[in-house]
């Protein structure tokens, strides 16, 4: 007996839904990051971001359980898309440790100090939103990566030997206070450059070896 489609099984409603579902996800998370980078946090309701994702208000609280859980999802992307786009500027420069470092560091303070929604979203509501605690977590791959780096520094004997993790500690906080006085400076482009040189100043007096 054939089976007509009337009563053959479907494979592709369970995977249009997901499609859909990710796409809705996705608009959320667009219209999240449009309104907290833009007008922040606490000047964005619900109802702002339903009618600019162009999904219902269940929708929201289905993908997501409230507008905090939304911002994490949203301060999580434009990390990740930071840490990737640092990643790729030190690829060039495998083999070479200590120049990974700096070159990260460089590209990690522009990225910050050039976009107004990554300062909005990652250094000023992140963690008022989130919490210190969380705030940290959020960043601690970030974090392992330049203490790992800080590790095989001082194994290469080429800075001095220490605590790796306070180190790393201190340098993102450096960076990330960089990032906020570079974003209020009346000359942003010349602030960076002196915030730039001068956290390559501190972080180079590490160095045991001449550069």
């Amino acid at each position: 007996m054939s089976v007509t489609s009337a009563t053959r099984p479907s494979t592709r409603v369970p995977g249009t839904q997901r499609v859909k579902s990710a796409a809705t996800r996705a608009a959320l998370i667009a219209a999240g990051r449009e309104r907290f980078g833009s007008v922040g946090y606490y000047g964005t309701g619900t109802h702002d971001l339903v009618a600019l994702a162009s999904v219902t208000r269940g929708a929201l609280y289905h993908h997501f359980g409230d507008k905090q859980d939304l911002f994490e999802a949203v301060f999580l992307q434009m990390d990740e898309e930071l840490n990737r786009a640092a990643h790729a500027a030190v690829a060039p420069l495998s083999g070479d440790t200590w120049r990974q470092l700096l070159t990260a560091m460089e590209t990690y303070l522009r990225l910050r100090a050039e976009s107004r929604e990554a300062q909005r979203i990652l250094l000023l509501d992140g963690p008022a939103v989130l919490g210190w605690e969380r705030w940290r977590e959020l960043q601690a791959s970030s974090i392992q990566g330049m203490v790992q780096t800080l590790w095989m520094l001082m194994d290469q004997s080429v800075i001095e030997k220490g605590s790796p993790e306070t180190l790393a500690l201190l340098i993102f906080a450096a960076m990330n206070e960089a990032a906020l006085s570079i974003a209020h400076a009346a000359d942003p482009a010349q602030a960076l450059s002196a915030h730039t040189d001068s956290l390559l100043v501190l972080v180079k007096g590490l160095r045991i070896t001449s550069i």
